[in-house]
Parts: structure tokens; C-alpha cells; sequence
């Protein structure tokens, strides 16, 4: 018990320090002049915030309208669902998996795939206290923050690949 609490602790501090202290994967993934006047559609929420973010600082020039992009970043699907990781001997959850799983593609003006349909996925596990709440909710709420992260750097990563797209 005591031991579960100390390693969930530690997670957090770490996790606080790491974040403090300005630690992102920021910039330095330039996306090329094909894909770089983009519109996205993606489901409300913080990760469309920070998808659109990472893209502006990758020189992402984001259009108001489908209309006046190159391309239109699809994101289809941005699901989170949380899964039981184990359970303790009374059968009672005391760790969970959270899964945050992204569909997007990248298509031209004319509905062309740029960007074939890809599927992204984020796991991470955390301890569960239930005489603990707050912390746990507070835990998950920041793991969600940087699975979400992870998952809109490697959009634009796979996207800075598209070297060879010209716009019509």
C-alpha cells in the first residue's frame, strides 16, 4: 500500500519537474512549403489546440476556411478511453491504462489523399488510490495533457516527411 503510494508520488513529482522546468519537443520539425498552408478539421477540444499550436511553430500557416489552404489535416477520430490495468485482491481496480487513439489524414484541394489514412496511439498507466481521488484524477488529467502532445508531435513529424507534395 505504502509502496504504491510512494511510486505514485514519485510519478508526480517527476512528472511536475519535467514540466516545470519547460521541458517540450518543440520546433526544429519543419514541414515543407507543399504542406505548410493547411486547414484543419479536427474534434473540438484541448488537442486540437495543441495540434494547431505544434503546427504553427513547425511554420504552419493555418487557413480560416478549407478554401484557402493546400491541404486540410482530417482528424477523424481523437478518442481517450481508460481500461483497467490490475486489480488488487479484493478484485478492486488499482491501476489503470489510459489510451488516447488519433485517425487523421492529410488531403489536396481536390480530396486527394496527400497522406494516407493513420492511425496514432498513447498509452500510459498510472497507480490508483481510491482514498486518493483528487490526486488520481489529477494525474490522469496530466498524463492526457502529454499523451496529447506526443501524439500531435508525431502528426508533424510523419507530416515534415511529405517532401515531394506541390500544390495545384
Amino acid at each position: 500500500m505504502l509502496n504504491t503510494f510512494m511510486r505514485s508520488v514519485l510519478l508526480l513529482v517527476l512528472i511536475m519537474a519535467i514540466t516545470a522546468c519547460g521541458f517540450h519537443l518543440r520546433g526544429n520539425i519543419p514541414l515543407s512549403e507543399g504542406v505548410k498552408n493547411m486547414f484543419v478539421i479536427a474534434p473540438a477540444g484541448t488537442f486540437k489546440g495543441e495540434l494547431e499550436s505544434i503546427l504553427t511553430r513547425a511554420g504552419a500557416v493555418l487557413a480560416t476556411a478549407e478554401g484557402g489552404a493546400d491541404v486540410v489535416l482530417n482528424v477523424a477520430q481523437a478518442n481517450v478511453s481508460r481500461t483497467v490495468g490490475t486489480l488488487d485482491s479484493l478484485g478492486k481496480a488499482n491501476s489503470y491504462n489510459l489510451n488516447f487513439n488519433v485517425t487523421y489524414s492529410l488531403d489536396d484541394q481536390e480530396g486527394n489523399k496527400v497522406r494516407k489514412v493513420t492511425k496514432l496511439k498513447a498509452t500510459r498507466q498510472y497507480d490508483f488510490d481510491p482514498e486518493r481521488i483528487i490526486e488520481s484524477e489529477s494525474e490522469e488529467a496530466e498524463l492526457l495533457e502529454s499523451m496529447e502532445q506526443e501524439v500531435a508531435l508525431q502528426i508533424v513529424r510523419q507530416l515534415s516527411s511529405i517532401t515531394d507534395f506541390v500544390p495545384k
